[in-house]
């Protein structure tokens, strides 16, 4: 195989890379500094800018489809504007698409145990606890897991 045959090659598969999504952007989330890529929409939902966070926020989730970080960033986005079932929807995406981040199941747990629904925000809170165990609020985590659980009985 000569030169210009191989180089073919490779810019070849590295268009099928890209076209199949392997190679995307959202195939490397895991690499992000998240807290460096959320920072502005945390900052303006932290002044009380709560529709330029959710704008922000939206975006994020429409560039990294599968971070966990961006859902429940637009999901607490949406909880203080008021949007309570689709900040549970995002909590609960967050869950499905990225299954080992912590922060997805507590908030999801939160938004389940707000609606009653509290043997599935058992479970929630205790994949939490399953995912991040040195938890500092994992006292207060191990209540609400109890208090969730003498609900449904």
């Amino acid at each position: 195989m000569n030169v210009t045959t191989k180089k073919k090659l490779v810019v070849s598969m590295v268009s099928a890379l890209l076209l199949s999504g392997i190679c995307g952007t959202d195939a490397f989330a895991k690499t992000i500094d998240w807290n460096k890529e959320l920072a502005k929409g945390y900052h303006d939902l932290e002044i009380g800018n709560k529709k330029e966070a959710e704008e922000f926020f939206a975006k994020k989730v429409a560039k990294y489809p599968t971070s966990g970080a961006c859902h429940v960033a637009y999901g607490k986005t949406l909880k203080r504007l008021g949007k309570l079932d689709e900040a549970k929807r995002e909590f609960r995406s967050a869950t499905q698409n990225e299954p080992t981040f912590a922060d997805g199941f507590y908030e999801y747990g939160s938004s389940l145990e707000s609606d009653k629904q509290y043997k599935e925000a058992a479970e929630n809170f205790t994949q939490y606890l399953a995912l991040s165990p040195d938890a500092s609020k994992r006292k207060n985590i191990e209540d609400r897991i109890r208090f969730c659980q003498d609900a449904i009985q």
